[in-house]
C-alpha cells in the first residue's frame, strides 16, 4: 500500500532500490487469491488521511474505471496533503475479471522543490520491467514473474497499486488465509504477501458505520490492515498502512462518476 510522500522512505532512496532489485530470490506460493470483482460500475470513493490514526494529513481518491478498454479495468489511487505541496498518485491497468496487471505507474511529486519521480512496471510475461525516472534521470530493471510448476500450475502475481481494490475480491470469511507475489513498481522488488482475515468487526468513520472483515496483510518486513464492508460491493472503509509512520484510510464519501 502507498502513502503520500512525507510519510514514505525518499524518492531517492526508493529509485536505488530500484537499481539493485534484480538478485534472485525463492519462489513463494503465488497463490490465486483474488476470486473476482465485487464492483458492477465505474466508483469513486473518497478518504480521509490520518497521521498516526488521529492527526488530519490529506485526502485520497480511490477511482474504478471498470471498462477503460475491452477487457481491461483500471484503478487510480489519487492522494494529496493539500494545501501542502505534496502528491502520490497510482494508477494500475489489469485484467478486468483476474486483476493480473498489464501496467503500473507510480507518482511523486514535490512542488516546492520542483521534484517530480515516477516508477513504471510493464508486464511482459514472464518478465516484469521497471523504470524510474527522476526528473528526467533513468533508471531501469526487470525481474522474473512466476511461472508453472508442478506443484503450482496456475501461480498468480498483483501489482502494489492494486492493494485496495484486491482485498475486496479475496474470500472474506474468519480465518481465511493466502500467500501471492506482490510486484512493487516503486522498488523495483517481487515479494512475498500474505494475508489472513482476523475475523468481523464494527467500525465508524466520517461515512458512517459499517460491519466489517478485518484483514491483516504481512510481508516478512510490515505488517498492514485493510477493513473490508461486509456487503457487497465490498468498499473498503479503513485501511492502516505503514510509511515513516502509520497513516489511516478512513472513508468519507462516495460516489458514481
Amino acid at each position: 500500500m502507498n502513502i503520500p510522500i512525507r510519510l514514505l522512505v525518499p524518492a531517492v532512496a526508493a529509485a536505488a532500490l530500484l537499481t539493485a532489485a534484480c538478485g534472485s530470490q525463492e519462489e513463494p506460493p503465488a497463490e490465486r487469491v483474488f476470486l473476482g470483482p465485487p464492483w458492477t460500475g465505474d466508483e469513486r470513493y473518497t478518504y480521509d488521511l490520518l497521521a498516526s490514526g488521529r492527526e488530519p494529513y490529506g485526502t485520497c481518491i480511490l477511482e474504478t474505471d471498470v471498462e477503460s478498454a475491452p477487457g481491461v479495468t483500471t484503478l487510480s489511487r489519487l492522494c494529496s496533503d493539500e494545501p501542502g505541496p505534496h502528491r502520490d498518485d497510482g494508477t494500475a491497468e489489469v485484467d478486468g475479471q483476474t486483476l493480473e496487471p498489464l501496467r503500473s505507474t507510480r507518482v511523486q511529486t514535490d512542488a516546492e522543490k520542483n521534484r517530480r519521480i515516477s516508477f513504471t512496471a510493464t508486464y511482459e510475461y514472464p518478465i516484469v520491467k521497471f523504470q524510474a525516472d527522476e526528473n528526467g534521470k533513468l533508471r531501469q530493471t526487470e525481474r522474473d514473474l512466476p511461472q508453472p510448476t508442478a506443484s503450482n500450475p496456475d501461480p498468480a502475481y498483483y501489482d502494489d497499486e492494486t492493494m485496495l481494490w484486491l482485498v475486496r475480491g479475496i474470500e472474506l470469511r474468519t480465518g481465511y488465509q493466502g500467500t501471492y507475489r506482490n510486484v512493487s513498481a516503486a522498488t523495483g522488488a517481487v515479494f512475498d504477501v500474505k494475508l489472513r482475515v482476523e475475523g468481523e468487526e464494527e467500525v465508524t468513520v466520517p461515512a458512517g458505520t459499517f460491519r466489517t472483515w478485518k484483514i491483516r496483510i504481512s510481508t516478512s518486513t510490515i505488517t498492514q490492515f485493510a477493513w473490508v464492508e461486509a456487503e457487497a460491493p465490498h468498499r473498503v472503509i479503513k485501511a492502516r498502512v505503514h510509511g515513516l509512520q502509520d497513516v489511516d484510510y478512513v472513508l468519507s464519501g462516495s460516489e458514481r462518476p
